[in-house]
């Protein structure tokens, strides 16, 4: 696993713990979590991408 997954992947749990804990009522707040869990996922991968030509 590569450093930035083994930064971020717990991040990203707490998060999926986070949404999953919400009622599925609170759509706004469900987005926001979704949102968030996206981008650092994107980050994961952009990093990952400028690594392999490093």
């Amino acid at each position: 696993m590569s450093p930035v997954r083994e930064h971020f992947n717990p991040v990203i749990t707490s998060l999926l713990r986070q949404h999953d804990r919400l009622p599925q009522d609170k759509v706004e707040e469900r987005k926001r979590f979704q949102r968030q869990i996206l981008f650092l996922m994107n980050t994961i991968k952009l990093e990952e991408f400028e690594q392999s030509f490093a």
